[in-house]
């Protein structure tokens, strides 16, 4: 039995799929995955849809996801009309790759788009004691939660604030142990959790903390003094031929990729 994290698809099914055949994945084993299912590439809407139908696969909130209900709500409540469109919420969504998206979520029949809905609705926002080979990890899109959290906490549990930060937000130490933040010190926060703790999240790219592979494209990113681990490679890039999809096995810390 295996358990592995994976983060920012963007809808890349090919490089899912790919990618659950590399790593043999089995009904044995279980996938965390840390947001960011949809958008940019051609097939977030099948990617929701696999994952529903796995069992063994749990699902974190990540912003795209956040946008696009947001988006698909607001233009329900409005009958689907050319204002809807228009609203605040859908725009900020397309302006964010929601394009892709939309197209095929919107020629579903009513009862695929309501379950998917739902099922993002049922997502958790933080999973903070993972434990794994005597090890803790701290599972999150973008960053942790402002407060201790010592259980899994559901994205309908949480205040819309705790939301905001945890799947928008990027504070973290930098490589001598410093702590980035514009709003607080952390540091007594990362102390409230057990000292084998370890942070991984998606979010940011990962060429934004090490310079990409000789082939230009993003790896798994480790710093924070061992304490953060960045799993997002680049899915979400423009430029297809430089995707890459980064996987992690929490048992044995062995990465994998696939690309295009």
């Amino acid at each position: 039995m295996g358990t592995y994290v994976i983060s920012d698809i963007h809808g890349r099914l090919d490089l899912f799929v790919r990618m659950l055949e590399k790593i043999q994945f089995s009904e044995n084993d279980r996938l965390y995955v840390l947001g960011d299912v949809a958008d940019r590439g051609p097939d977030g809407v099948d990617l929701y849809l696999m994952l529903m139908m796995m069992d063994n696969v749990t699902f974190l909130l990540g912003n795209h996801d956040l946008m696009f209900i947001r988006a698909a709500r607001k233009a329900a409540q409005m009958c689907y009309s050319p204002k809807a469109l228009k609203s605040e919420e859908f725009g900020l969504w397309i302006m964010n790759g929601g394009s892709s998206t939309w197209n095929k979520y919107i020629r579903l029949p009513k009862a695929t788009r309501t379950a998917i809905l739902h099922y993002i609705r049922e997502a958790y926002l933080v999973i903070p004691s993972l434990a794994v080979g005597g090890h803790y990890f701290y599972l999150c899109h973008a960053t942790h939660a402002e407060r201790p959290v010592l259980s899994p906490l559901r994205w309908k549990d949480s205040s819309k604030e705790e939301v905001e930060h945890v799947v928008w937000e990027r504070q973290y130490p930098d490589s001598e142990g410093r702590i980035f933040s514009y709003k607080r010190d952390y540091r007594e926060l990362y102390n409230s959790y057990p000292r084998k703790t370890t942070m991984i999240f998606g979010h940011t790219p990962t060429i934004s903390f090490k310079k990409p592979g000789n082939d230009e494209r993003g790896r798994i990113w480790r710093g924070g003094k061992g304490h953060l681990i960045d799993i997002d490679c680049g899915c979400a890039v423009y430029d297809e031929k430089g995707a890459m999809l980064g996987c992690l096995r929490l048992d044995d810390m062995r990465e994998f990729y696939v690309h295009y």
